[in-house]
């Protein structure tokens, strides 16, 4: 069972929008070079002197947690985050991938999602949210009733908000699904005492000493950094999900958007096309900041 299984809230996104994920088992293996005897010895696993996972799972999340950035990467499946019923087009088994990078607390920070040719990207710099227009848009037309997606053209949509990025918040404190809030997650999962005796083998990946702790019968791995004092996951694979952990306090925060647009001018210019009166618009736009507050 993924950590995921209850989702992720991105709920913010978008009012009527909801999306779920957990993840898809990606897990690729390769072997030593037979022609280089440094690659035998770094394919050797040691197990000596390592800590059972019970041992060092606290110390590994209080690092994690006290981290200022990291970078974290994974393959979901997109019928298991729901976006094949948000977009035509997408099967439900397809793969996309999930990217959460810059600031652990998500203040400052971006989440993508892509899948089947249809995506979503929010961005959080300096208590500002964004979201990308061509995403937006495919969101917002998504969610209009049959009465208003007959009156609205999606084409005008479209075109108000490309190449530009809607901003969600005034003044707030925005931020994106963030990498503390998917660790604190996986802290949850792993609390379990079914893990806490994980032994683990000692091997090098891509030039990094690490621990890989598993069990067959549980289908899982985790790979944590060899350092007693940083031991920060490196990788993570379980029977629904494959996710790699990167640039540990060295992930670097999104540029603030050059082209934005808000919410009020989205809605503005929509009914201005429609020749509905902007008040009512922007009282109901009030209204509705108000309900999500």
């Amino acid at each position: 069972m993924s950590a995921l299984e209850g989702g992720f809230p991105v709920q913010r996104i978008f009012p009527a929008v909801t999306l779920t994920a957990t993840g898809a088992v990606l897990l690729a293996g390769c072997g030593p070079n037979p022609f280089d005897a440094s690659d035998l010895d770094d394919a050797a696993p040691q197990t000596s002197g390592v800590p059972v996972f019970g041992d060092i799972r606290q110390d590994a999340f209080d690092a994690m947690l006290g981290a200022e950035s990291v970078t974290i990467t994974g393959e979901v499946e997109a019928g298991e985050a729901d976006l094949d019923e948000l977009f035509d087009g997408i099967d439900s088994e397809e793969t996309g991938q999930l990217e959460i990078s810059g600031a652990l607390d998500g203040s400052d920070s971006e989440m993508s999602f892509s899948a089947g040719g249809s995506s979503f990207a929010q961005r959080a710099v300096d208590g500002e949210e964004y979201f990308a227009g061509e995403d937006f848009a495919a969101l917002l037309i998504s969610e209009l009733d049959d009465e208003l997606a007959e009156e609205v053209s999606e084409e005008f949509i479209e075109d108000l908000v490309a190449d530009q990025w809607v901003q969600f918040t005034d003044g707030g404190d925005g931020s994106v699904f963030s990498a503390e809030e998917f660790l604190t997650t996986w802290q949850q999962e792993l609390a379990e005492e079914d893990y806490a005796e994980l032994t683990a083998e000692t091997e090098t990946r891509d030039g990094e000493e690490v621990w890989v702790y598993g069990a067959e019968e549980m289908d899982i791995e985790i790979v944590l950094a060899a350092d007693e004092q940083a031991p920060y996951l490196v990788e993570i694979t379980d029977e629904d999900s494959h996710y790699s952990f990167t640039e540990w306090n060295d992930s670097a925060p999104p540029e603030e958007p050059e082209d934005v647009i808000t919410l009020d001018e989205i809605f503005e210019a929509i009914a201005a096309e429609q020749g509905w009166p902007t008040e009512d618009v922007e009282g109901g736009q009030e209204d509705a900041n108000g309900a999500e507050a």
